[in-house]
Formats: structure tokens, C-alpha cells, sequence
């Protein structure tokens, strides 16, 4: 599993594939055995850790990477967008919810350290997430680019857009509508990373952090899709 296999549990997706023609049975040309086969792909989720302390206006946790302690100013996070600090000792990158601000996620806060992913996989790793598949089957999948989704260089890291990722595709022969990013950078960032390296460094490596959606941010997504519908 290489990068894959330095984290916990993963998650176990089952596809359909064809199983292949078995010897002595006589097939039309052209055609395969029909029976579908279930092909199990190991999703590594991210690392967290739910042992937050709130001190003196600091939060305090251990790394779910390498359990040193880290320290975090409340000032310093976002009260719906949360934050993105770096652990103090192994330079992973932790997603800090904010919702704990508003009184709202007190009781399940959650902190997730970033997961080292090949940029050639990440595509793997994104499609099958539980959290995108859950999305997409909600219809909620642009949600990501608001909110839940973050990639930064291992090496120099630099923060990769939303965009750029969730619509990376899987291979560089799939064509890209450069049209639908916001700026020059973006796509700049886009032309990289299908070539597998980051446009900055040249690093292949990405820190990536899929989190579970706060029932804060969809409510606040619904509730401007009705508006739209009205409209």
C-alpha cells in the first residue's frame, strides 16, 4: 500500500468487476462472463483524536500522528470555517472544526490530521472517500468546495483550492475545462498537479484532510439552495 499504509483503519470500498472468462466454456466473441465480481480498494481515512482541552483561552491536544501535545489559541480559529495549524513537533497539518466557538460542537469535537497521498492518487482516494460518497448520494457533493476538503504540499505547503481538487481528474489524458476555475493560479495549480507534482516545488506529495460536514455548514447550504429555487 506504500504512502496508504502508515494510517488507521481504512475504509473498504467494493466495486463491480468482470470476472474473467473461465477455461473450456465456449463464450460469443467479443462478450465475457457476465457475473460481476466485487473488487475491495483499501481507503485510508484520517487520523483524530477527540482528547481537546480548552485552557486559558488554548486548545490542547496530542497529534494523532505522533501524540506530542499542541496548542492552539481559540483567537485563532475561524468560528464556522475552523483552522488548518501545523503540529509543533512532526509538521503535519491538523483541521480544527469552529463550531465549538458558536457552542454548537462542543461535545464532539474533532480534530483530524492531514493523510500523506501521491498526487497520481489522489484521485483513488477522493472518489472513494465516505465522506464524498455520502455527499453525492445527499446531492450535497459541491458542498466540499465551502467546506470539509483541504490539501496542502508535504514539502513547501502551499494550500491547494477546493476546486483544483475535487475536480482533479484521474488521469492526464482526461481534458480539463479550465473555464470553470476562478483565477490564473488555479489553474496553473490545475496543469501541476495532473502532471503529478506541485507547481511550486515539485513535490508529489499531497497533505490531504477529508472531514465529516458539520450539520451547521449543510443547513446553511440547503437553505441557500431553497432560496435559489425560489428565486
Amino acid at each position: 500500500m506504500g504512502i496508504f499504509s502508515r494510517f488507521q483503519t481504512p475504509h473498504v470500498v467494493e466495486e463491480c468487476v468482470r470476472e474473467p472468462d473461465k477455461p473450456g466454456l465456449k463464450t460469443p466473441p467479443g462478450t465475457g462472463n457476465s457475473e460481476c465480481v466485487p473488487k475491495r480498494i483499501r481507503i485510508p481515512l484520517n487520523k483524530t483524536t477527540t482528547d481537546v482541552k480548552c485552557r486559558n483561552g488554548l486548545l490542547i491536544f496530542p497529534c494523532p500522528v505522533c501524540d506530542v501535545i499542541n496548542t492552539v489559541s481559540e483567537g485563532e480559529v475561524h468560528p464556522i470555517l475552523g483552522a488548518q495549524p501545523m503540529c509543533q513537533s512532526c509538521g503535519d497539518i491538523f483541521h480544527i472544526p469552529g463550531g465549538y466557538c458558536t457552542g454548537t460542537e462542543i461535545s464532539s469535537l474533532k480534530v483530524y490530521a492531514a493523510l500523506p497521498v501521491a498526487i497520481r492518487k489522489f484521485f483513488i482516494f477522493y472518489r472513494n472517500h465516505p465522506v464524498i460518497q455520502a455527499l453525492e448520494e445527499q446531492g450535497l457533493s459541491r458542498i466540499i468546495i465551502q467546506y470539509g476538503i483541504w490539501g496542502f504540499c508535504q514539502k513547501c505547503h502551499h494550500e491547494f483550492s477546493p476546486a483544483v481538487l475535487m475536480n482533479l481528474p484521474q488521469t492526464t489524458a482526461e481534458v480539463v475545462d479550465y473555464r470553470s476555475l476562478s483565477s490564473a493560479d488555479e489553474m496553473n495549480e490545475m496543469r501541476s498537479l495532473r502532471q503529478g507534482k506541485c507547481p511550486y516545488c515539485d513535490h508529489r506529495i499531497l497533505l490531504v484532510i477529508i472531514s465529516e460536514i458539520p450539520h451547521y455548514v449543510v443547513s446553511a447550504s440547503e437553505n441557500i439552495s431553497h432560496r435559489w429555487e425560489e428565486d
